[in-house]
């Protein structure tokens, strides 16, 4: 790879043909990624790691695990930089795929594809800082909350939470421990979003459910239960990889919309709470 000077002895032809060769092989790298997810134990890993990075895309945290596998939180230097946490001397960025718009010659805009670097909190200088992690005691409970409405009822043996279709309700069985409520009623969410339209049913979804439910109850830093990792990944030979990222980003859809329902209902609270207050 060129450095600094050798960019700046370029000219726009040889930059540009730089630009194209770089992103060319972050696809590459994309491709052997989505491979992987083949294999049980590598779908496993790559849930694992959109919960750590919750708000990245499907595409961005199979890259960063190619690259840097034990990432846990990822940002560009210019939002380390806004809060003041120094990218450490040395460091080289983790590349991913951003995006810009164009417009095209006959006056359309379009959306084209960059590489775009951004760096893991080891990288930075944040170890020298006294920085709390975020909070989530009020998930469980908000989960109850969040729509649909979750309420405590008897179910039938082995089944922990489910979603009422014709009552737009979850049925929740009573005494869970917290982290087998969040996971049951965030499988039962995931459910609700994915069947919306009405050509899916339960049973059509449940694995990927399982999964956007794994996914969102680790990012809480809650344990969830073993699921069947084989089981989702068997479903995936013979697939385009696109396609296979897209069902991918479905699931990280799910998990998103149900996240934001719940923080929905924890400000609502945390609002009540100041009001009462006062």
């Amino acid at each position: 790879m060129a450095d600094r000077n050798d960019m700046n002895r370029m000219d726009a032809e040889e930059y540009s043909e730089l630009k194209r060769q770089e992103k060319a092989e972050m696809f590459d790298l994309l491709s052997d990624a989505t491979q992987k997810l083949l294999s049980g134990s590598k779908l496993k890993e790559y849930a694992d790691m959109q919960a750590k990075l919750f708000k990245q895309s499907v595409s961005n945290v199979l890259l960063v695990m190619e690259q840097m596998p034990e990432a846990t939180w990822v940002r560009s230097s210019d939002d380390w930089t806004a809060d003041n946490v120094p990218i450490l001397k040395g460091e080289t960025g983790i590349k991913t795929l951003g995006s810009y718009r164009y417009q095209r010659e006959d006056g359309t805009m379009g959306i084209g594809s960059k590489v775009v670097k951004v760096f893991d909190v080891s990288q930075t200088g944040i170890r020298d800082m006294d920085i709390k992690g975020p909070s989530y005691r009020r998930v469980p409970n908000a989960f109850m909350l969040a729509y649909p409405p979750a309420i405590e009822a008897e179910l039938p043996d082995g089944m922990d939470a489910l979603f009422d279709p014709v009552e737009q309700v979850i049925r929740v069985r009573p005494g869970l421990e917290p982290e087998a409520k969040v996971f049951a009623a965030a499988r039962e969410h995931a459910v609700e979003i994915m069947t919306d339209g009405g050509d899916l049913h339960r049973e059509d979804v449940l694995p990927q459910a399982e999964l956007a439910a794994y996914i969102l109850t680790k990012h809480y830093g809650l344990e969830a239960p073993d699921i069947d990792f084989d089981k989702i990944a068997a479903t995936y030979p013979g697939k385009e990889e696109k396609q296979v990222r897209e069902e991918m980003g479905g699931i990280r859809f799910a998990a998103n919309t149900i996240n934001n329902r719940v923080q929905e209902v924890i400000e609502l609270n945390r609002s009540d709470n100041t009001r009462e207050e006062r």
